[in-house]
């Protein structure tokens, strides 16, 4: 082998073993989020809405939280939050496993109390109500049952300008689309 040879394959060897430790090296990056489970998990997404479908029923943005029950896994409650400014205001959907419907659903329509008003091919069964939270708060919500399991579907808003009207709308829309998925 002559010097101009040497100095060619030389060349062609750096080349080739530095295209390597490239490909090396990125594989390396690319792998090292697998190693961190924890760091890289996928957000959670509520069983029975998605955020878009929130953000619609809410008229903005809005950012999500999904808690699961201990005592069982497809029971969970989800928060949409929507914040404009100082006024915030949030959907949240309760959903419980009952073990005797029948008797275990009268605590879940005591949360309308006397003022429930019953509804119409939500569930089977299902009432409305509204009333007044603490610091100017305006909430409606709609409690029901699909077989075995209780929801409660809650838009709750401090923004002054809340309609109970239009909240009560929204909320009947959004109670008829979780006993949906329940069925």
């Amino acid at each position: 082998m002559n010097f101009a040879s040497r100095s060619q394959f030389s060349t062609i060897r750096q080349r080739f073993f530095g295209f390597f430790f490239i490909v090396r090296l990125l594989l390396l990056l690319f792998s090292l989020p697998l190693c961190f489970p924890g760091v890289s998990h996928a957000k959670e997404t509520c069983p029975w809405l998605n955020e878009v479908t929130a953000a619609g029923f809410l008229d903005g943005t809005v950012t999500s939280t999904v808690t699961h029950s201990d005592q069982n896994k497809d029971d969970a409650n989800c928060d949409f939050t929507l914040r404009h400014r100082s006024a915030t205001t949030v959907l949240r959907i309760e959903v419980e496993t009952m073990a005797a419907p029948q008797a275990d659903f009268a605590p879940y329509l005591a949360r309308c109390g006397a003022h429930a008003a019953p509804l119409r091919a939500i569930g089977n069964e299902a009432v409305v109500c509204g009333f007044d939270g603490k610091k100017k708060q305006v909430s409606e919500q709609v409690v029901g049952r699909v077989r075995e399991r209780a929801f409660t579907v809650r838009i709750t808003s401090n923004s002054g300008l809340s309609d109970r009207a239009v909240l009560r709308d929204k909320v009947q829309k959004v109670a008829e689309q979780v006993a949906g998925f329940l069925f």
